[in-house]
């Protein structure tokens, strides 16, 4: 009787050392209201509609082609653009570096260093500089925006010669794309603010459109320091001389602060442009991290995942992996609406808790366990794997955004309860209690977020254990009944 324990989905086997197997009970989550969420297995006929999405601010088209930017307006728009072409590529990183299978020796052990995880962590900084430099120019840095967020396949808006952005397994013919994003400006290349050979020429057009209007007269507005990101908030640099954040107040720290962008993504400037992103040559710049991955002896193993998947995707295929894919959409855009945030409040404690508390714990906490569970998940009959969709997710105006994560995440572990059972003689119908186990760890992480309207945690309601049939529920402890 034991031996079919583990298949009730909430009691899980630990290793033994003895003849004997030892079963542990797993934290289980709340009951999900009915009615709640957006997926409602009992009354869902049609798939949902997929909230149409773009990908990038499409720029006004000048009246002379290469026109500089010579209006706070334009100004504004190309730095929204450059946040929005940022925010492209932290996905399509991300989905890469998700689609690695780790050494197994290395599984455990944190550690392990991905290389990638080094440009992430500085494309995440790109954003937040470009974002400094809006905000100090009187704009509003926007991330969560379905004009913003990224919809895959894309081509990166008003790159030259065209660039598609794909989300792809990490093969080294995929890497050709990232180096092609991060691609190094030739010497003496000209400013381009419209169509773009490189982001170092598009910056540049930035950088001389922020030093043609300070010119003209007041640009920078100092008292937005305090909502800005600064130095030891979030990002740490590596290699101390690499650079990091900035707190934008004048021209010389715009500079700084875009020049850090283009030197850490393509190299340092001047006639030894590059490989590396510091004055000491201890780090390497994007550009030729990727060169190195592309064309070196490194090899790696790669899960299939499907490319450019879609969550509206997955639901005539699985209904579980559909709505884990759901609750990964609905945490992306949690941290954008964390990061938009940020930009907004000046109070230090409720920063550091959005920044420690949801920032990093959304990422480590969430999207990356997700995002792992997905692409070990076999979808439909091509052998492909599942793998996360960086979709737009709608949340609703009249609900906390936290409370409705909270709400997908629930409905993702209730679609695997829902079809975790046995027959009366206890013979496996559907062993789903690994997956739960794997996802109700990722719920205590969304548990533990911050609200963005009180900064603070949010309760739950009170935790009921769910009723699971061929199951006893008395007192603390489930115990499988003998027929």
């Amino acid at each position: 009787m034991a031996k079919n324990w583990k298949h009730l989905g909430f009691i899980v086997e630990r290793p033994s050392q003895s003849d004997y197997p030892i079963f542990v009970e797993t934290q289980r989550g709340t009951i999900h209201r009915k009615g709640t969420s957006r997926f409602n297995k009992a009354s869902d006929k049609e798939p949902p509609l997929r909230i149409p999405h773009g990908g990038g601010i499409i720029l006004p088209t000048p009246d002379t082609k290469q026109q500089p930017i010579n209006t706070i307006e334009s100004l504004q728009t190309h730095l929204q653009k450059a946040m929005a072409i940022e925010l492209a590529t932290i996905p399509l990183y991300l989905f890469a570096m998700y689609s690695v299978k780790t050494p197994q020796p290395y599984v455990r052990d944190p550690r392990y260093y991905d290389p990638i995880v080094g440009v992430l962590a500085e494309e995440m900084l790109h954003l937040s500089l470009a974002g400094n430099v809006l905000l100090a120019v009187g704009g509003t840095p926007k991330l969560y925006d379905p004009d913003y967020v990224p919809s895959y396949k894309m081509l990166m808006p008003k790159r030259v010669p065209e660039l598609w952005l794909e989300l792809k397994a990490l093969t080294k013919e995929h890497l050709e794309s990232f180096v092609n994003v991060e691609k190094r400006e030739e010497p003496d290349a000209q400013p381009e603010p419209d169509e773009y050979h490189t982001l170092g020429q598009f910056y540049d057009a930035i950088i001389q459109g922020l030093e043609y209007l300070n010119d003209k007269g007041p640009l920078f507005n100092a008292d937005t320091a305090k909502y800005q990101f600064a130095p030891g908030l979030g990002y740490q640099a590596k290699v101390r001389d690499a650079g990091g954040s900035v707190i934008v107040t004048n021209l010389d720290t715009a500079r700084e602060a875009l020049n850090t962008i283009v030197i850490q993504g393509e190299g340092s400037p001047g006639p030894t442009k590059g490989p590396f992103d510091d004055p000491s040559k201890l780090e390497k710049d994007h550009y030729d991290i990727f060169l190195d991955l592309m064309t070196g002896p490194s090899t790696w193993d790669v899960y299939p995942v499907r490319s450019n998947p879609t969550t509206v995707g997955y639901w005539d295929e699985s209904r579980q992996i559909y709505q884990v894919s759901v609750a990964f959409d609905a945490a992306y855009c949690f941290l954008l609406l964390t990061i938009e945030k940020l930009w907004t409040i000046d109070n230090t404690d409720s920063r550091h808790k959005l920044v420690l508390g949801n920032m990093f714990g959304i990422m480590m906490g969430v999207l990356a366990p997700l995002a792992k569970f997905l692409v070990q998940q076999e979808i439909g009959d091509k052998g492909e794997h599942a793998a996360p969709c960086f979709c737009y997710y709608q949340f609703a105006d009249d609900t906390s955004a936290l409370e409705q994560v909270q709400e997908e995440m629930q409905a993702a572990i209730d679609c695997y309860v829902s079809v975790t059972e046995e027959t009366p003689d206890q013979v496996t119908v559907n062993d789903f209690g690994a997956m739960l186990e794997a996802l109700l760890p990722i719920q205590t992480s969304i548990n533990g977020l911050i609200d963005l309207d009180t900064f603070e945690k949010r309760e739950r309601y009170p935790v009921k254990k769910a009723t699971v049939v061929g199951a006893q529920n008395q007192g603390n402890k489930g115990f499988a009944q003998g027929q």
